[in-house]
């Protein structure tokens, strides 16, 4: 009997010692090693935006040297405040016009020259006289700017069929766009009305050159006679 104690004592204390070894041993296992930090990537690269070939010239400006169809830009005059009132020079051309069209700081960024035409002994019925210069073919093509101008006019919920001409002044070929209606300008709130356009895009060496007349009709019409003389008159400026 006490040989049987003697040996579950002896079996209890081995089981004691192995499970202390254990122990120990565990303690001093390594810690597992935590995941490898993931290596840095570049920033991806910005996509690169291709510039225009060409601009719009708008306003006075120094436009590089350099022949474009036959013609330097660098070299073109653009009428200012200080000019004589009786001459228009843009892109390279001249023409007539009358003294009473004054000149006007361009509103709008495709605007090379505006000028305010006045009503007759009304200032709430002026026109406005607009050239813009499209260098190499830039603009558009011509019966694209015809549609985006048929667009702003409406004759009840429709837009009106513009009346087209052409004719040669010199050796440049000019088309004439006559619209009337109700006319909505770009960023206006409502449309104004009884409105009419003389317009004439000038297809010159290296460059179209837009002239629209637009404002109330009655003024539009009082000085068609004179947008079409300044039309006629075009010549180069040197």
């Amino acid at each position: 009997m006490n040989a049987l104690r003697r040996n579950r004592m002896n079996l209890i204390a081995s089981l004691s010692a192995c499970a202390l070894a254990c122990a120990s041993a565990c303690e001093r296992a390594p810690e597992p090693k935590p995941p490898a930090p993931a290596a840095p990537t570049a920033p991806a690269a910005a996509p690169s935006v291709q510039a225009p070939a060409t601009l719009p010239v708008a306003g006075p400006v120094n436009v590089p040297a350099g022949t474009i169809g036959g013609v330097d830009p660098s070299k073109w005059k653009t009428s200012t405040s200080a000019d004589d009132a009786s001459v228009i020079e843009v892109a390279g051309l001249r023409a007539p016009k009358p003294a009473s069209w004054v000149w006007t700081k361009p509103t709008v960024q495709f605007r090379t020259l505006q000028y305010a035409v006045a009503g007759d002994t009304d200032s709430t019925k002026a026109a406005e006289l607009v050239v813009s210069v499209f260098l190499a073919g830039d603009g558009g093509p011509i019966d694209a700017n015809i549609a985006r101008w048929k667009g702003q006019f409406r004759v009840g919920d429709a837009a009106p069929e513009p009346k087209l001409s052409t004719k040669d002044v010199g050796p440049m070929k000019v088309e004439f766009v006559e619209l009337e209606g109700d006319y909505l300008s770009m960023g206006a709130p409502a449309p104004k009305k009884d409105f009419a356009q003389i317009g004439a895009i000038v297809q010159a060496p290296g460059r179209n050159v837009f002239f629209r007349m637009i404002g109330p009709k009655a003024t539009v019409d009082a000085n068609r006679d004179a947008f079409m003389k300044m039309i006629d008159g075009l010549m180069p400026a040197n």
